[in-house]
């Protein structure tokens, strides 16, 4: 694919190949086609006393040189014809051709020589009457300008309008044309006394004509614009293609690293022994709503201690001691609405701390959780143990800060231990 700045190379290089195109058209030989000698074109004379009879005003007929007095009182006038075609309606297109280089020899008196040109076309030519019906066109030449090389454009010709009237010839066919010319010949169309020798007729024409050159070259252009912009719109397209795909996948990188953000802060939050959030987790949720201006009116905060924990772990191992901390995590999390948050806050101690709740509804939801973790059945090493738990909770005013709560649930949780634990202490903001 050409990208935008490698365009101009191509342009340079356009630009270079026009200016060479336009400065060495001129310099071409031109296209020329023989038609006056060539062996295999007939020619006659006519005269107004053969009547198509051989002629007898032939001088020298291997070269063409003739007489054609006109004198008043013939019934025709007198010419020379060449016919241009294999047979009378078969012909050559001249329409290829700017002009025709004329030689003839001239000895005189006529003050010009009519010049004439016959093309057949089945749309008005009658193949019975070929050399009547037939396009008649014709122009003039002056005497004077014999004897050397005369060039006669094309373009000179006009269609006779005598032929015109006598076939009524429809309009649009009444214009020169050259696509099928069958003859070309000569003639005097006033009284005169002529000798003529015909040396040379040949129909000259660019191999590529100035109009066809120049329609090229801005054709040339105009595929070279066009190309370049479809180009641009191509690398346009393959780019904006790559960058979205380069987005798609940076949002896609972006959400897994999303992803995985989360699973590490989950895992960063996330107690591995219970499950339950840790200490890092309960302190972020703490940090974010003791800093907004969410109403605390309604909170409640619980700190849980295992009693005689450190006896446990002496008596059966820590892989117990494990066990218990697990199995309290689950019966407590299973007893709370999923609007409150509980995690572990280190060693045997667990938090709660409860939305939307009032002072009597959270000491007996402590009461509650106490006494569930009192009647459950732990077993270890299939020997059933008791399991108690002490429980410290207040409430919260709106102006505290965390610290100043979680220091008066700590006292009352304190409390509950001193006073032989297993129960649920509850201190006033």
């Amino acid at each position: 694919m050409i990208r935008p700045k490698s365009y101009a190379t191509p342009r340079l290089l356009a630009v270079l190949i026009t200016i060479v195109v336009i400065a060495t058209h001129q310099y071409l030989p031109p296209k020329i086609l023989a038609l006056y000698p060539d062996t295999e074109r007939l020619s006659w004379i006519y005269s107004p006393h053969s009547e198509g009879a051989e002629p007898t005003d032939w001088i020298d007929r291997s070269i063409n040189h003739f007489r054609c007095n006109y004198a008043p009182g013939d019934a025709y006038s007198c010419g020379w014809s060449l016919n241009l075609g294999p047979d009378r309606t078969t012909g050559i297109d001249l329409s290829a051709y700017d002009g025709l280089n004329i030689f003839i020899h001239y000895k005189g008196n006529a003050p010009r020589i009519r010049l004439s040109l016959r093309d057949f076309d089945p749309s008005f030519s009658d193949i019975e009457k070929y050399d009547t019906t037939s396009k008649v066109m014709s122009t003039a030449i002056r005497t004077s300008d014999l004897n050397q090389p005369v060039y006669v454009q094309l373009s000179e010709f006009s269609v006779a309008e005598w032929w015109v009237t006598e076939f009524d010839i429809a309009r649009q066919y009444s214009a020169p044309s050259m696509n099928n010319a069958i003859a070309l010949g000569l003639d005097f169309n006033v009284y005169s006394n002529n000798e003529i020798r015909v040396e040379k007729i040949e129909a000259v024409g660019q191999w590529i004509k100035k109009e066809t050159l120049y329609f090229s070259i801005i054709s040339f252009w105009m595929m070279l614009i066009v190309t370049e912009v479809l180009g641009r719109f191509y690398f346009i397209y393959k780019q904006t293609k790559a960058d979205a795909q380069r987005i798609n996948n940076l949002v896609s990188e972006y959400k897994k690293l999303e992803v995985e953000k989360q699973q590490f802060e989950a895992l960063s939050t996330t107690d591995v022994l219970t499950g339950v959030m840790n200490r890092a987790g309960v302190q972020q949720f703490l940090q974010r709503l003791f800093e907004s201006n969410f109403s605390r009116n309604q909170m409640g905060v619980m700190l849980f201690d295992i009693d005689y924990f450190k006896k446990i772990n002496d008596s059966f191992g820590h892989d117990a001691g494990d066990q218990v901390l697990s199995e309290i995590a689950r019966i407590i999390n299973e007893q709370v609405r999923h609007t409150d948050i509980f995690g572990r806050w280190g060693g045997e101690e667990f938090i709660l701390i409860c939305s939307q709740i009032s002072e009597e509804r959270l000491i007996t939801l402590a009461d509650k959780l106490r006494e569930v973790i009192e009647q459950h059945g732990f077993v270890i090493d299939g020997q059933p143990i008791k399991v108690t738990v002490s429980i410290g909770a207040t409430k919260v005013n709106a102006t505290e800060t965390f610290e100043t709560v979680f220091k008066r649930a700590d006292r009352a949780l304190y409390n509950a231990k001193n006073n032989g634990r297993n129960q649920v202490q509850f201190a006033q903001p």
